[in-house]
């Protein structure tokens, strides 16, 4: 008899080699449903869908129908309660749990059910299998519906952003060659690592479940850990993707209070180094506070990751002018610094100046922080002198 392990390896190679290539909804949930029910030896499989309030059963594959193509309100599915509350649901019996509207059920096959959501932290799907007689699925079985779970949603977020990039091309504006180049290295660094990195978190996983040697489980959990530490990574990259491609909405923004709480991070975090950072009082702008927060992080952490190697660091922000509707504002710092002729490459996505193992970082902030000033009509410019410092120069509209 082949494992059960083997078995489920094997299930979840083809899964991933199947979502790797699809283009379009339908197919992922085809796929997925197929491979939950291959999983669990169930009896039946569904895709559930979270739209605002409701479940929409996207797919199914069964013995029997069940809901495919059907909408119920979020707070009467099961599916609903698994992906409000990011909890894997087990029932052995339908009919004795009051979490199962009975009578959608009495109509079908389906005697017992696990549902599984598909992302834990703010789920977007879920994945449902059933049995026509009452069964309890084994720990090993919920955990490998668990992996497929976070295979789905590679998928299902790898298609929400090439449906993004399709929509930009067709919104070209001023700033049209920026926004391209910056989609373009987002779309290529998301998607292209997303499938290989699931892929190897998912048999870490099964390795380390099935290990019997303690140092082989140690590195099996290693190779998680690392795993888990490029998806927040990646997960950093898109969130600077989805942010400055969602609407801008102005406010009255305290520039130096968000200023000074983000330096007050940067600070605790240096621990041992002597670092100061200096922003000027009463600096206020109009602009989006989310927006204004991320510009702030990226000069500020990118300040303090350039004096890494600085004795004394010292960094400032402080306004150059106060000119009506977009005054001018500098970032500056005593650090590693750059070449002049190299200065407008510094904002083009993944282009570094300097080695990922003297200066870590993905090459994206500062492409990020371009793209939010040109968005609030505002321009950014440095200016830097190798191993003497650097200087940011923005402008951000401003209170009259």
């Amino acid at each position: 008899m082949i494992p059960v392990a083997l078995d489920a390896g094997s299930i979840l190679t083809r899964t991933v080699e199947a979502l790797s290539s699809a283009r379009t909804l339908d197919h992922v949930t085809a796929v997925v449903a197929e491979a939950a029910r291959d999983l669990a030896d169930a009896d039946g499989a569904t895709f559930v869908l979270r739209e605002d309030g409701a479940c929409f059963y996207a797919d199914e594959k069964a013995i029997g129908p069940l809901w495919k193509g059907l909408r119920f309100p979020l707070d009467t599915c099961v599916s609903g309660w698994a992906m409000s509350r990011s909890e894997t649901v087990v029932i052995p019996d339908v009919f004795a749990d009051p979490r199962v509207p009975h009578d959608a059920y009495r109509v079908t096959f389906v005697k017992s059910m696990c549902m599984v959501p598909v992302r834990l932290e703010d789920p977007i799907a879920a994945i449902g299998t059933y049995w026509s007689d009452g069964r309890t699925p084994a720990p090993a079985t919920v955990r490998q519906l668990e992996i497929l779970a976070d295979t789905a949603a590679v998928a299902l977020d790898n298609l929400e952003l090439r449906g993004a990039l399709d929509r930009r091309a067709a919104e070209r504006d001023g700033h049209a060659q920026r926004a391209d180049e910056l989609e373009a290295a987002i779309h290529s660094l998301v998607h292209d690592l997303r499938s290989p990195l699931g892929a190897m978190i998912g048999y870490a996983d099964l390795i380390a479940e099935n290990m019997e040697s303690e140092k082989s489980a140690r590195y099996a959990e290693t190779i998680l850990r690392a795993g888990d530490r490029m998806s927040a990574q990646i997960e950093r990259m898109l969130s600077i993707y989805r942010i400055t491609h969602n609407p801008i909405v102005p406010g009255p923004v305290d520039l130096t209070a968000v200023a000074r709480r983000c330096a007050d991070e940067l600070v605790a975090r240096a621990g041992a180094r002597r670092l100061r950072i200096d922003v000027e009082d009463g600096l206020k702008v109009v602009a989006d506070p989310v927006l204004t927060e991320t510009v702030v992080e990226n000069l500020l952490g990118n300040a303090v990751k350039y004096t890494a190697k600085t004795p004394d660091a010292h960094i400032t922000l402080r306004r150059v002018d106060s000119r009506h509707p977009l005054s001018t504002f500098v970032v500056r710092d005593n650090g590693a610094g750059f070449d002049q002729s190299d200065a407008q490459l510094l904002f083009r996505p993944l282009t570094r100046l300097h080695s990922a193992e003297d200066f870590p970082g993905t090459g994206l902030g500062l492409a990020s922080v371009a793209r939010i000033i040109e968005l609030h009509g505002g321009t950014i410019r440095a200016e830097g002198v190798p191993s003497s410092g650097a200087a940011f120069y923005f402008s951000l509209p401003v209170p009259a």
